[in-house]
């Protein structure tokens, strides 16, 4: 009895080892989403939300606009999204990460797991723990400036005080890289192997806010892989305003 019991452990034990690659066992909760995605050219199309990634250069800068109609729902959505077409691009990680921020206030779960995706690890910490504050499940007074629901939808095109943050649709986020003298493009960085590019975020109607990449080296990463590897200034209370409107799809 206790052979055959253990020869079944072992036979479970190989088929959940050959199935191990075509399963995410790190995922903790079951998405029910099997949306089919069609990418044409530099469209994305999932469902009914299309993203689109236009980069090219003003002069001589590199800058990169994302529109996009909705906010991924689903940490497959976003995944898809990461992987076959906006992963591969600096801005176009900008702009995942503060989609990942939207993910984060609506779902916690879902939201994390958005952001340990496209940050490094130890910015992803950062990340959340200023979110925490930003998004808190308590929300305190309106005259918190602290305390801001709306800061993802400041960073979109046509975004203003004046019109409490109500942006333009489709939504725009907007990136330049930094020409400013003091920033060395390409720098490496051996705390964690990759090179670093510097890129402001245009917010809304309001000031610029700068942001950094990191190109990690394809030994440690096989796809070349690029993770948000600095964005404090995103935190930055923006203008405070009163009864915010959750137009945000």
């Amino acid at each position: 009895m206790k052979t055959r019991l253990l020869a079944a452990a072992c036979a479970a034990l190989a088929i959940f080892t050959a199935c191990e690659g075509l399963f995410d066992f790190d995922d903790t909760f079951f998405e029910d989403d099997t949306t089919v995605p069609i990418l044409d050219g530099n469209t994305l199309t999932y469902g009914e939300h299309q993203y689109t990634l236009e980069e090219k250069f003003v002069g001589d800068v590199p800058t990169g606009t994302i529109t996009f109609t909705h906010f991924p729902a689903t940490l497959r959505e976003f995944k898809t999204l990461q992987t076959q077409l906006l992963g591969s691009s600096q801005p176009g990680t900008l702009a995942l990460n503060l989609m990942a921020f939207e993910m984060f206030r609506r779902d916690r779960t879902v939201g994390q797991k958005c952001i340990e995706a496209c940050n490094l690890s130890v910015n992803a910490k950062s990340v959340i723990n200023n979110l925490k504050e930003k998004f808190p499940l308590q929300r305190g007074p309106e005259t918190d400036s602290y305390q801001q629901s709306y800061l993802v939808a400041t960073f979109l095109a046509g975004a203003t005080q004046e019109n409490k943050y109500q942006p333009e649709y489709p939504y725009k986020f907007e990136f330049t890289y930094n020409t400013s003298n003091y920033k060395q493009q390409g720098e490496y960085s051996y705390s964690f192997f990759g090179k670093i590019y510097h890129w402001v975020t245009t917010r809304g109607g309001n000031k610029d806010y700068d942001a950094t990449v990191i190109v990690l080296d394809e030994d440690l990463d096989d796809d070349g892989g690029i993770r948000v590897h600095g964005c404090s200034n995103y935190y930055l209370a923006a203008p405070t305003i009163s009864g915010w409107n959750d137009t945000l799809k």
